[in-house]
């Protein structure tokens, strides 16, 4: 990888034992690393580059309680009563309302889960490192919270087949290709299926990412839409307790195309 440039850096926390799966996109939007990563190879990726945008695809920030409070509540006219549905950021809430599940951070640190306490703790770490919030004026080293899920949604204009499933993998593999980043094309999935692959039951399925590596490189190319196209995001949540940053949503008549 290459000195002193720009890095537009997506990361799956989930789905890899040896640390993380981490994407990183130029600003040619080339893939310069895509692969799990351990902590301390992860450090040598993000000192190689004179500015970094991170994108990651977990909670960031601690629940601050709005969603327990009955005025907040009845200005977002929130029908639902349950004491679950208390337990969740604004942010989480709003995504829910758009069909997008996601996880959800309780209130009470107790109840926290083991992929939630590793979340909060690399953000700590990205702060320790020199990580300020995104966006923030004059810092190199930037990060934000997004959701790989609810970024395809906004992209697609509407909502993608399941991650697991195949035509999952390859839905988001062509909506990455069509947004400029080099990944295969994965139409050649379909070139190579024969009637024999088919019925041994081994289907070309190399050629296409796997989930997490789907997941972090949305969270890099939204990484990268978000530091080159201001315009081109939204952001949802409260400031007070946690953002997540997507892509801004699809015009109707641009989804109709």
């Amino acid at each position: 990888m290459q000195t002193g440039i720009n890095y537009f850096i997506g990361i799956e926390l989930a789905g890899s034992r040896k640390g993380f799966t981490c994407a990183v996109l130029s600003s040619g939007l080339h893939i310069e690393f895509l692969g799990a990563v351990t902590p301390i190879e992860w450090q040598t990726i993000v000192g190689n580059a004179r500015v970094v945008v991170a994108a990651i695809n977990s909670p960031l920030t601690m629940n601050a309680g709005f969603m327990a409070d009955p005025e907040y509540r009845a200005q977002l006219k929130v029908t639902n009563q349950s004491a679950r549905s208390r337990e969740q950021r604004v942010c989480e809430y709003l995504l829910g309302e758009r069909g997008i599940a996601c996880t959800k951070s309780p209130h009470d640190v107790s109840k926290f889960s083991l992929s939630l306490q590793r979340s909060l703790k690399f953000a700590a770490e990205l702060g320790m490192m020199g990580f300020h919030f995104f966006p923030s004026g004059g810092a190199a080293w930037q990060m934000f919270e997004t959701q790989a899920d609810a970024a395809c949604q906004t992209l697609l204009g509407t909502k993608p087949f399941p991650l697991a499933s195949l035509e999952g993998r390859i839905q988001r593999q062509l909506l990455l290709q069509s947004k400029g980043v080099n990944v295969p094309d994965a139409m050649q999935f379909f070139e190579e299926v024969t009637r024999h692959r088919l019925l041994s039951g081994k289907l070309p399925d190399s050629m296409i990412q796997n989930p997490a590596s789907l997941n972090a490189l949305i969270a890099a190319y939204t990484a990268w839409m978000a530091a080159n196209h201001p315009g081109a995001y939204e952001v949802i949540g409260e400031p007070e307790e946690g953002l997540i940053l997507l892509p801004a949503p699809v015009s109707s008549e641009s989804s109709q195309q």
